[in-house]
């Protein structure tokens, strides 16, 4: 029977006791794969997304601790945070205040005893998507269940980049798909044809300008840059707030 070595910790593995990567490299199911979180697609995964993966958690649960814990006992209302979805051991937290999104995973040592919470943290303005999925079972009696879900995307992110987590219901995804529009300024956007309207002319002027300047030989990286921020403005609303909230916090985490 062939053995391998872990590719992160080099313990000597065996079929049982490693998992394949998609780069064709073996972890450790005993240490080094339980470091990433569950819903973390392994299979998928190069060595290299499972390695961001596990600094992204290592990084993120200082943030948790640092930054969400405290204002889990805030009364200071603007600086409450909002549980979005999730089951007891996989939840999302937004903090409007800080900018930040949090999905934190609760690992026990038996039962519910000995918690310890590890997460992974993102900027509410790398957040892209969130969408809803479902999927049909039957359940033990022959009847026919609908389970629902709300899958997260987020841009600019080594790791996990994109996860979902179980909703109670349809109407649970739309209240938080609701939230996170209005968050974003997308909900009173679609009710006001001017500022949708101004917003697509400023996308067209920096389009045309930039397809000018790649006809000229002049574009360069910051205004292609500046080009995507103002066409996804069109769609994602305006988050500049956010960006500068989301860094100003993370610049403080020790």
């Amino acid at each position: 029977m062939a053995k391998h070595n872990c590719a992160i910790c080099g313990a000597e593995i065996g079929l049982m006791s490693a998992q394949k990567l998609a780069d064709g490299n073996y972890i450790c199911r005993k240490v080094c794969s339980k470091k990433c979180f569950k819903v973390f697609d392994r299979v998928a995964a190069t060595l290299t997304d499972v390695t961001d993966h596990i600094e992204q958690i290592e990084f993120g649960t200082k943030v948790w601790n640092q930054i969400f814990v405290p204002l889990q006992k805030t009364k200071v209302k603007e600086e409450k945070l909002r549980q979005v979805t999730g089951l007891s051991d996989l939840i999302v937290y937004v903090s409007p205040s800080t900018g930040l999104i949090a999905f934190v995973e609760n690992r026990y040592k038996f039962m519910f005893f000995g918690k310890t919470t590890y997460a992974c943290v993102y900027r509410l303005a790398d957040l892209v998507s969130y969408t809803h999925e479902e999927e049909k079972k039957t359940n033990s009696e022959g009847q026919e269940e609908i389970k629902h879900f709300m899958r997260f995307g987020f841009k600019n992110t080594k790791g996990m980049s994109n996860f979902r987590l179980g909703v109670s219901s349809l109407g649970q995804f739309s209240n938080n798909e609701q939230y996170f529009d209005k968050l974003f300024g997308i909900e009173a956007s679609m009710r006001s044809g001017f500022a949708k309207g101004m917003r697509q002319v400023d996308a067209a002027k920096a389009a045309f300008a930039a397809v000018k300047a790649a006809k000229d030989g002049t574009l360069d990286e910051a205004q292609a840059a500046e080009t995507m921020q103002t066409l996804e403005a069109v769609e994602l609303g305006d988050r500049t707030e956010w960006i500068a909230k989301a860094d100003a916090a993370l610049a403080a985490v020790k």
